[in-house]
């Protein structure tokens, strides 16, 4: 009999398999901004696509117009969500790296999305104060999928860029690393993890869940955080 120790990560390499193969496709689009970002040089840090799939079907549930995303890389997971989007939406996208933009923009040009799609290129923090600035929003979603140890001090300009109804989606709010619940308060990601995760459990103005998922080629065990603005 194989010790369950030693089965629960090769189960979960199965299952997420499973997954992958059963209801995971990738809308062409999707599948060939991967492959020309890999080609480009870019790390293979975008979602999986079974989150993929997650951020289109919230974003059709939803009948978003409006959707803010932080953290574009090559623009694989803006592609997922706006595959979900109403014919008339629009997505802004933040990006941190102007190399990462440009491969992010050939992505959205080659899929037909460049009219959809708007590229901010900065420091996410600054860039979320200059949509608030510009009265920009309220989105219907935002995704949050960038420097975690930041994480906290996205949630207040995100709220400020909401209305009741908005749905916030956070990616990996399960670290990599380290005992679940008590972070080495030497790795900043997963402090920065952990205090995202108190603040959307406890705000006043949201009722939040963590839905969990498997990422890597192991099936490691990670988490999107969902969360409804009251």
């Amino acid at each position: 009999m194989v010790k369950p120790s030693l089965a629960t990560p090769q189960r979960n390499r199965q299952v997420k398999d499973y997954l992958s193969v059963h209801f995971c496709d990738e809308p062409l689009a999707v599948a060939s901004a991967k492959e020309y970002s890999e080609a480009a040089g870019l790390k293979n840090i975008h979602v999986p696509e079974c989150v993929g799939r997650m951020l289109s079907f919230f974003a059709r549930i939803t009948g978003a117009k409006q959707v803010l995303e932080i953290g574009t890389l090559g623009g694989y997971s803006t592609l997922w969500l706006a595959s979900g989007l109403v014919p008339e939406g629009k997505i802004v996208t933040i990006e941190s790296e102007e190399s990462h933009a440009a491969i992010a923009r050939e992505n959205f040009s080659r899929a037909g999305e460049s009219e959809r799609i708007e590229v901010h290129v900065g420091l996410a923090i600054d860039q979320l104060q200059t949509l608030i600035q510009r009265g920009a929003g309220p989105f219907d979603l935002i995704f949050i999928d960038a420097d975690k140890d930041n994480y906290p001090a996205y949630l207040e300009p995100c709220l400020n860029l909401s209305r009741k109804g908005t749905l916030i989606l956070s990616d990996n709010l399960i670290p990599k690393r380290g005992e679940i619940g008590g972070p080495d308060p030497r790795d900043n990601e997963a402090v920065g993890i952990y205090t995202f995760n108190q603040m959307i459990a406890s705000h006043p103005r949201l009722e939040s869940h963590l839905f969990p998922t498997l990422v890597g080629g192991s099936g490691r065990i990670d988490a999107l955080g969902v969360s409804i603005v009251k």
